[in-house]
């Protein structure tokens, strides 16, 4: 499953160029509510969902009334609403990824690590008007999918994700919910395309774009283009670790004509991670940051999240799991586009939240996110910062 950090920091070197502005912190940082476990605990795979009234949809890993996980509304004031605990067998446990609001129906929709009949993961849909639960989908492990370690994304009349195992040769899958209620498994990860996708998916003109953690020529991970809708796949890029960069764990961005992602390993000098760039027809590769640790500046390190376009400024934010003050619980950083300049705009001590993996949420310039642990009570916050 994911891999997850949580012992001593790690100092990274200084490279031989300067850390552009890194570590500059700035803007205003509230906790918005810490999780009680009772209300779930430990949304690692999860970042926020708009809900209406200004609130938020957050699935946690951890926590409910059967400590399985649990789908929670956080509404406006801080107060929190749990929509659904997860029991775990046939009802699913483990929820990973951000829940999603298909447009189609207005329904919430998401995934399940675990559980379902073969304790493989499901698909699951939320009904907000009558608090209806439905287990859409029970992956039956390989040959089917197996493990869905992140949320669904819409690609026109389906929503879509991976699954970190299964598959025919157990190399990780596509699966699909449809508008009529139809749910299963699709293409499947080879090996040589990838291995063990942790991450959603990103269309971009009728072609899936995802990347897996390991596989591809050198085994440290792929970018993968499935065209159209088949499986017929093409490997943007074989991760080479070092200075290129090891295991994307976060899903991919499309800005500006290019696809943008970090790499949880690799980077010259540090083996903390990388943000890339790469173009959709596999040219251009370019690392555009290497994390530095909580030395250099209290760079971030262990990058797990994807990036997110804060409209407003133009500049993609981030989450890294460690680095930043000393306390090393990980970092919300901002990073240029087309000059790779990076800064650290929030490092987090503990009391405010602690190892961020979920994706950011942008609303007019705010981000919104949570943490897997740290807060209150240790079991997570989610976290309102003004750059």
């Amino acid at each position: 499953m994911k891999t997850r950090f949580f012992g001593p920091a790690l100092l990274g070197p200084a490279l031989t160029f300067a850390l552009t502005a890194g570590g500059a912190q700035g803007g205003v940082f509230k906790v918005v509510h810490s999780f009680t476990g009772a209300d779930g605990a430990n949304p690692d795979g999860s970042g926020v969902a708009p809900a209406p009234h200004g609130g938020f949809y957050v699935a946690t890993n951890l926590g409910g009334s059967s400590g399985r996980g649990a789908l929670t509304l956080i509404k406006k004031d801080g107060t929190s609403q749990v929509l659904h605990s997860f029991t775990g067998g046939s009802d699913g446990e483990q929820p990973s990824g951000t829940p999603f609001q298909w447009s189609v129906d207005g329904n919430i929709y998401g995934t399940t690590e675990q559980g379902g009949a073969s304790n493989c993961g499901t698909i699951w849909k939320y009904v907000p008007g009558s608090g209806a639960y439905q287990q859409l989908y029970a992956a039956g492990c390989a040959p089917e999918g197996a493990y869905p370690e992140d949320g669904l994304a819409d690609v026109g009349g389906a929503l879509e994700g991976t699954t970190f195992g299964g598959g025919a040769l157990n190399d990780g899958a596509l699966i699909f919910v449809r508008s009529d209620g139809s749910a299963g498994t699709g293409c499947h990860f080879s090996g040589s395309d990838g291995h063990a996708p942790a991450a959603g998916i990103t269309q971009v003109n009728g072609n899936t774009y995802a990347v897996a953690q390991a596989g591809g020529i050198n085994g440290n991970g792929t970018i993968t283009e499935f065209h159209g809708f088949t499986c017929n796949t093409s490997v943007l890029h074989s991760f080479a670790g070092g200075n290129d960069g090891e295991s994307p764990m976060g899903s991919l961005l499309f800005d500006n004509n290019a696809l943008y992602g970090t790499t949880v390993f690799g980077g010259a000098g540090t083996n903390l991670g990388t943000v890339f760039r790469i173009n959709l027809d596999g040219s251009g590769y370019t690392v555009l940051h290497v994390f530095q640790g909580i030395c250099c500046g209290s760079d971030g390190s262990f990058p797990h999240s994807g990036l997110t376009l804060n409209p407003k400024d133009g500049l993609l934010y981030g989450t890294t799991t460690k680095g930043g003050n000393a306390s090393d619980n990980g970092t919300v950083y901002k990073i240029d586009p087309n000059t790779g300049a990076e800064q650290v705009v929030h490092s987090f001590s503990g009391s405010d939240g602690a190892q961020p993996y979920g994706n950011l949420y942008i609303k007019k310039g705010k981000i919104y996110g949570t943490t897997g642990g740290g807060g209150a009570n240790n079991f997570g916050v989610v976290f309102k910062l003004k750059p």
